[in-house]
């Protein structure tokens, strides 16, 4: 649980992204798929603009949502060792990517390498605290994780950490957080009453950060806390 929280305290830069004016820029237009399971996978994409929803399909036949990619973010790294793309990719919003041929990443005078590489282990270790989070949080824990998360990441683009448009559906939210989309609704309902979040539809203004960030800290944790504001007190 302590990797959980301390993965939302540290600042990662974006990480550095190769030199992107020698590779084609491609638009996608909202609701359009970047690529789908199955297609032949012959190029690495760069996210420059916009948020993509990825997908693959579970054990039971079932869209399965697995992240949702930003500005400097990687997709489609498996054409580096797999003949076909593994999920489908579909952008939210009008979004551009930068196409960068597997075979060009894989030459090291393209120098494109590094960055990428760079850009997979932040990924891997975002897919990491989210699986532990999965593992350990409760429905309201989970849903307050994602907003911060997806808060701290906007912020890192130059956005404000306060306000969040949701470009995908609660349904969406859900299927990332193993949870139903009732669900998502009722806890982002609890997290408004409790004047933590206000929510508008789409629009998640966080009032406060800091007693939402609370809300993970392992019970044993949140208790002692408790127990120093109580002793200042008297």
């Amino acid at each position: 649980m302590s990797a959980v929280v301390s993965s939302l305290s540290e600042r990662r830069p974006v990480p550095a992204v190769p030199p992107i004016e020698r590779f084609a820029h491609r638009r996608i237009r909202r609701k359009h798929m970047l690529y789908r399971a199955g297609q032949p996978a012959d190029c690495v994409y760069l996210v420059h603009a916009g948020v993509f929803r990825c997908t693959v399909l579970d054990a039971h036949g079932r869209d399965r949502v697995t992240g949702f990619a930003l500005k400097g973010d990687v997709l489609g790294i498996e054409s580096l060792h797999a003949p076909r793309y593994a999920g489908d990719v579909i952008a939210l919003d009008v979004g551009e990517v930068v196409e960068l041929p597997a075979n060009a990443l894989l030459d090291p005078a393209s120098g494109a390498l590094p960055a990428v590489a760079a850009a997979m282990s932040a990924a891997r270790e975002r897919d990491w605290a989210w699986m532990l989070a999965l593992h350990t949080l409760d429905a309201e824990q989970r849903v307050a994780r994602f907003l911060l998360d997806y808060a701290e990441r906007l912020e890192r683009m130059g956005y404000s950490p306060r306000r969040v448009v949701l470009r995908m559906t609660r349904a969406d939210i859900g299927s990332f957080l193993d949870m139903a989309s009732e669900s998502v609704a009722r806890a982002m309902t609890r997290l408004d009453s409790a004047g933590l979040i206000r929510v508008s539809c789409r629009d998640i203004e966080i009032l406060d950060p800091m007693a939402l960030g609370r809300l993970l800290e392992p019970p044993d944790e949140a208790a002692t806390r408790r127990m120093r504001v109580a002793a200042t007190l008297h």
